[in-house]
């Protein structure tokens, strides 16, 4: 028997005076070619293969059979990668995890998992419930018993998390557990990067029915309309000080600039005829980014996911749209990140083009739900491959934070 590790995922195997006649067991990745075997692992795992080899040479005439068992130990994922659903029996998470969302200063990451093992006493292993990541102390805790709420925005330093609930929009205070209602019911919201300001629209546009609103809401408990009537569009998101607010219509997309009042527009988007999940705005306007489903007619089709990096200046995109899993940016757009069903997930400096990848090599799942750190110096992200770190299974998303070196 030869037991193999292989600590990089390429493989050549060829014996002095030998060579393979048959192999039984040989993996979708590895060719069989005059004799010898190679190729490259896709991902980590263990493979046992049975070979018949014949002599050739001083061996000529001789025929063997050799047991080879392949182990790949390469990891996909980048030095830095930190595996935020570790549950505390220390294994990766058991459920499913997702829509992902790290502070502006990177300590605190927020995200849904039905997962039963990342914290004590779990019910109901088929309900998605929010979680909270401590970068401090790489804890995982409950951030809400209710089962599919939603997270609308989370502030700078994390402390401050807006919530969608089945009783209305409120928002969260971590450090003293306070829970203030802003609104009875909300169909879009955001909030801004100090946590002390939440616009929201208050209704669907629906015949008959009063106008919706865009409202300000504030820690204070005040309120002011931003725009009386939205007509047929929908608040999407908006940048970090609430000044640019991104609104999907039915054909096209605006943004609009609530000190001036000025209306900028961008055309399709691509979820126009779908459905929005996710949306950031630079501080300056420039750069948008969207992330949500298409129909046909828009830029999407049959409600594939949507979306990608746009530059409302330029009125150019800086991201493919089409099967777009995830997209993010930086506040003061220099930096921007997309992951698309077809390529892996990379970080791009809005300056100078150059593009990093948080992998090694492609890993065998996709990546959603990105999220930025304001100085981009932290990556949040969920995937569902099973070979970024040791111990995550297939098809099983994970949560992780990569953390970029200086």
């Amino acid at each position: 028997m030869a037991d193999t590790v292989l600590r990089k995922g390429r493989y050549d195997y060829q014996r002095q005076n030998w060579r393979i006649r048959e192999a039984d067991g040989l993996p979708a990745w590895l060719r069989l070619r005059d004799g010898r075997l190679s190729g490259t692992a896709p991902r980590l795992g263990r493979w046992r293969i049975e070979l018949e080899e014949r002599g050739v040479r001083k061996q000529r005439g001789e025929v063997r059979r050799t047991t080879l068992v392949l182990k790949v130990v390469t990891q996909r994922a980048v030095h830095g990668t930190v595996l935020v659903t570790r549950g505390i029996d220390g294994r990766p998470a058991d459920g499913g995890s997702g829509n992902v969302t790290v502070s502006g200063d990177g300590s605190t990451v927020v995200f849904s998992s039905s997962a039963t093992n990342l914290v004590a006493d779990t019910l109901q292993p088929d309900v998605s419930r929010l979680h909270v990541w401590d970068a401090a102390t790489g804890r995982v805790s409950l951030l809400h018993p209710e089962g599919w709420a939603q997270v609308e925005g989370v502030n700078r330093d994390g402390r401050r998390v807006l919530l969608d609930l089945t009783a209305g929009l409120f928002l969260l205070d971590r450090a003293d557990g306070s829970l203030t209602q802003v609104a009875e019911r909300a169909v879009g919201a955001a909030l801004t990067e100090d946590g002390g300001r939440v616009l929201y629209q208050d209704r669907f546009y629906e015949l008959a029915s009063p106008a919706p609103r865009l409202v300000e809401w504030t820690a204070a408990g005040a309120t002011r309309t931003v725009v009386p009537d939205m007509q047929t569009r929908t608040f999407a998101g908006m940048s970090g000080d609430a000044r640019h607010v991104l609104l999907v219509d039915y054909d096209r997309s605006t943004l609009l600039d609530t000190v001036t009042g000025s209306i900028r527009d961008l055309g399709r988007l691509g979820t126009e005829f779908g459905g929005n999940n996710r949306a950031d705005v630079s501080d300056d306007g420039r750069l948008v980014s969207l992330v949500g489903t298409g129909l046909p007619g828009g830029s999407g089709h049959g409600g594939d996911p949507v979306g990608g990096v746009h530059d409302a200046v330029l009125g150019t995109s800086r991201g493919p749209s089409r099967g777009n899993l995830g997209a993010a940016i930086t506040p003061d757009g220099g930096h921007y990140a997309v992951a698309t069903s077809r390529r892996p997930l990379r970080l791009v400096d809005t300056a100078t083009g150059v593009r990093t990848s948080p992998f090694t090599a492609r890993p065998s799942g996709q990546e959603g739900g990105v999220s930025l750190s304001d100085d981009a110096s932290r990556v949040a992200y969920s995937s569902d491959g099973h070979d970024l770190l040791r111990g995550t299974r297939r098809g099983v998303a994970n949560v992780y934070v990569w953390v970029r070196p200086r």
